[in-house]
């Protein structure tokens, strides 16, 4: 029944799996909803309290709300041949989210490489998921910090450098601007208002909105200074000039 006011994170969820605009969120209100398409019937869920609220709450708190939103996307990959590529890359998107807050590690690393394959170029499907597949190897292995620095580096540094410089670099900075506080106070502000009004029935991208902003706030910004420094080794690495 409620639909997302803005594409505050419908524009962050689709660059969470391009690897770039990340504070680009931060800025955006007014555009198409990216999370709704247009050809899928409307699915609504009921929030067990307020946006805001729903941020930090554990996990047995959502069980019921991702329940609802798993059994909408099975009922999307079974018509995913009839998608158009946006409606496609908002499906592989959400998919990614819901898994990652499951903590089923498998299935989002199987979303991320669905999202990638239907990318329209070559950067894009380089360096799609980048932060996703990072945080998701490193919950799988149990890996700290230093792990996951030397980790995003790796990866980075294995790209052909002319293809992805842009993105990375974009990507890098937008990520190191990134403050807590304005995912907060927008959900607070913005979210909260809109879902008090329906009485918590919200719909589907209204609900993937706030499990993105839920993810950046408890995975990405713990992480962040790793996350960043990754980018800064392989940035520092592929700018040293050649030796003759």
């Amino acid at each position: 029944m409620l639909r997302p006011s803005s594409s505050f994170f419908g524009s962050w969820l689709l660059a969470l799996l391009s690897a770039g605009l990340l504070a680009a969120a931060a800025h955006a209100a007014g555009a198409d909803d990216l999370l709704a398409p247009k050809p899928l019937p409307q699915v609504d869920v009921v929030l067990p309290s307020k946006p805001s609220q729903m941020l930090r709450a554990p996990l047995q708190t959502w069980q019921p709300v991702l329940s609802q939103a798993a059994a909408a996307l099975d009922e999307r990959v079974k018509k995913a041949d009839s998608l158009d590529k946006a409606a496609l890359i908002d499906l592989h998107i959400q998919r990614t989210l819901l898994a990652q807050t499951r903590r089923d590690w498998r299935g989002a690393l199987e979303a991320i490489k669905q999202a990638r394959a239907v990318q329209d170029n070559e950067a894009s499907r380089l360096t799609s998921g980048l932060l996703n597949e990072a945080l998701v190897q490193r919950a799988m292995k149990g890996g700290n910090d230093a792990w996951l620095r030397k980790r995003v580096r790796d990866q980075v540094l294995a790209m052909p450098w002319a293809e992805v410089e842009s993105t990375i670099r974009s990507f890098r900075a937008q990520l190191a601007d990134v403050k807590p506080e304005t995912v907060e106070t927008y959900v607070v502000n913005r979210m909260d208002g809109s879902a008090g009004v329906a009485k918590n029935q919200v719909s589907l991208g209204f609900l993937f909105q706030l499990l993105g902003a839920r993810f950046q706030l408890l995975e990405v910004m713990p992480h962040r200074d790793a996350l960043v420094a990754g980018l800064d080794d392989a940035i520092a690495q592929r700018s040293k000039p050649a030796v003759p």
